[in-house]
This record gives C-alpha cells, structure tokens and sequence, in this order.
C-alpha cells in the first residue's frame, strides 16, 4: 500500500476528535492497524497549553509544519496511513503548511467536515454546556472553502461518528 496522509478539517465542535479517538477500532482492520491519528490541536498545546498567545496564528503554522514532521516519522516506521484531524486545515496553504514536511511521495485525501449551524450548536452545548460566542465568526471562515475542489466535503449532520469514519474509508478507497 502507498503510504497515504487523509487530512480531516472541520469546525470546533464537529466531532474531530471523537473521530480520532475510534479511529483504529473502526479502521484498523482495513490498513492492517497500519494506521495514525494525529490532532493538530494537540500540538498546539505544547507550545501553548492555555491557547491564549498573541501570536497564536505562527503558533498554528507551527503546529501544522509539526505535525507533518510526526506524520513523517510515522511513515517512517510501519506506519501506511496517517489521518491528521484539524480545525485550521481548512485553506489550501494550511494543508500545505502539513504536507511541506512530509519528506516522501504520499497520496493525499483532505475531507471537509460539516454540520448545520443547530447541529454544531448542540454538540457544543453537549461537549462544553454552552456555544461559544465566536461560533459564528469560526463558521463564516471556513464557509468560503467549503467546495474547493481539492477537499471533499461530508456533512456528518444526522451521521453517527461511526458511520462517518466508514464514509471516509469508502472515500479513500474510491480515489486510491
């Protein structure tokens, strides 16, 4: 199998991280568990544990470029799949902020993750008792990028996180 990199972006809120979590128990069994999630998110935080830098955009380039580097070595060892799971992956120079330290020829998948507004709202409510006030700014952003042709957008609104990671297995499978 062709070592192979599926970046998954999405809002805050849209299940990334759930995704992640059930990742090898859902998947593994179609890559042999030759497989990794990583969560930009998570890199973040160690340069910046309380996310609250003034800096914080060269933080997230930052982040990005790392996490390439983590999913370089991946590839390095028995490694064949690396899902890389993040809500500042949605434009095209993001992505390539990963990619550029990715040292080996890979196939690319980029998944667009989205849900109604009423949706999300409810999932944040559920995960943080609350919907933050900067939701609607965090959507609009990422609005623009929606239908690049460079991502495929899924709209796991009414989608069981489960069912979700099928539907991105299927996709993999389709384009490989």
């Amino acid at each position: 199998m062709r070592k192979t990199v599926v970046l998954i972006s999405g809002p805050s809120g849209i299940g990334k991280t759930t995704l992640r979590l059930l990742l090898r128990n859902e998947l593994g069994k179609y890559y042999n568990n030759k497989i990794a999630g990583i969560d930009i998110d998570n890199i973040y935080g160690f340069i910046d544990p309380s996310f609250v830098a003034p800096d914080y955009l060269e933080i997230w380039k930052k982040a990005r470029q790392n996490t390439g580097t983590l999913a370089n070595g991946f590839f390095n060892s028995d490694i064949d799949v690396v899902f890389i799971f993040g809500n500042t992956i949605f434009r095209k120079d993001q992505v390539d902020d990963v990619l550029s330290n990715i040292n080996r020829d890979v196939v690319t998948h980029h998944i667009t993750l989205y849900a109604n507004k009423n949706t999300l709202a409810e999932r944040l409510k559920k995960r943080q008792y609350a919907v933050p006030k900067w939701i609607t700014e965090h959507l609009a952003e990422r609005e623009p990028f929606l239908n690049e042709s460079w991502t495929t957008l899924i709209d796991n609104s009414t989608f069981s996180p489960e069912r979700t990671l099928q539907i991105i297995h299927q996709i993999i499978k389709n384009k490989s």
